[in-house]
């Protein structure tokens, strides 16, 4: 008799270069895990290649699902259809969610039909949203925050440059005519300011759900440091950026030696992430805010400084939870909400 499937495992941006990467080493290390590979076609080319590679590893469990993380409609279809497959048993309970989708532009986008920034809405508040939703789905654990599921979002050293308010100040000033380049610099605040904001917001989610007391789930973040390789986060990005990206890459075992951050392939911190998923000696203390930078672990508010700040981290809570709102009942989405940050 075949042995029963230990839990499901979520991956946003599963055929992308790096979801695809943690795809194959979870399915490496756990042959027992039912791979959710949430994608935005499923009719992809890449979608069928990390399929093809994950069953040349051997019998393994695996799918991919539509999801567009610039409408909530879509998130918050993917995430009921998935709970409602749980709770009939058609797959096992969700033991882990890796939040690897995400967006890179260096022009002014024209607002998504939700109403927000593109690169926000998929950086930031949809992977809140999905996680949100999920919850009715997640593997039970024993009561305390570390026996239940993990929810693993992917950082990034950027978010050191990131602006709390950088997309509240954008909206206010109206924003820029859509297709205007944008500078370098400015791509990567932008960048790094919506993965501050979904690394803060969870976060405080995962603080807001240890104080309910009956949902056992971990939230952390996982900074890969730099990475070589094909990437599909960017297609309009600058000549600049492309060139310092490949001679970073070329430089990759010399700069390896200064620092192992600083340019590896995607399989490194991918093998991370799956031995984060199924640790089988998960951290004891279960009040600790954790951050990682591949395998070195932290105190998250000493890379994130606002999680220091509670007032501040209950009104990016209330901002968050409030623009989602609406998504999560399958409603219109709402306008973006003035802060008081």
């Amino acid at each position: 008799m075949a042995s029963p499937l230990v839990g499901t495992v979520i991956i946003t941006g599963g055929s992308g270069a790096l979801g695809s990467a943690i795809a194959v080493a979870i399915a490496k290390k756990q042959p027992l895990a039912h791979l959710l590979l949430a994608v935005r076609d499923t009719s992809a080319e890449s979608v069928q290649q990390v399929i093809e590679k994950i069953r040349g590893i051997g019998p393994r469990s695996v799918e991919a699902a539509r999801v567009d993380l610039t409408r909530f409609a879509s998130v918050n279809e993917f995430a009921s259809n998935t709970v409602q497959r749980i709770k009939r048993k058609d797959i096992p309970p969700i033991i882990a969610l890796v939040n690897s989708a995400a967006t890179l532009s260096y022009v002014s986008d024209p607002l998504t039909t939700d109403g927000f920034d593109p690169v926000y809405q998929t950086n930031c508040l949809s992977p809140f949203l999905l996680t949100v939703s999920l919850l009715g789905g997640f593997r039970a654990g024993t009561g305390d925050a570390d026996s239940g599921a993990l929810v693993l979002n992917i950082g990034c050293s950027a978010m050191s440059d990131g602006e709390l308010d950088y997309f509240e100040r954008k909206w206010g000033q109206g924003g820029s005519t859509p297709g205007t380049p944008l500078r370098a610099k400015e791509g990567n605040i932008r960048f790094g300011s919506s993965k501050l904001l979904m690394s803060a917001a969870m976060y405080g989610l995962r603080r807001s759900l240890r104080l309910a007391g009956n949902i056992p789930l971990n939230i952390c973040t996982l900074d890969p440091g730099g990475m070589a390789g094909n990437s599909r986060l960017s297609t309009n990005m600058p000549s600049s950026v492309r060139f310092t990206h490949r001679t970073r890459a070329s430089l990759r075992p010399l700069m390896r030696i200064f620092s192992k951050t600083a340019m590896n392939t995607t399989n490194v911190p991918a093998k991370i992430v799956a031995k984060l998923a199924f640790d089988d000696n998960p951290p004891q203390d279960s009040e600790l805010d954790r951050y990682y930078i591949l395998d070195d672990v932290y105190e998250a508010s000493s890379i994130i400084r606002v999680l220091r700040e509670q007032t501040k981290m209950e009104e990016l809570l209330r901002m968050m939870m409030q623009q989602v709102r609406l998504g999560m009942e399958g409603m219109q989405s709402p306008s973006p909400a003035p802060s008081s940050m």
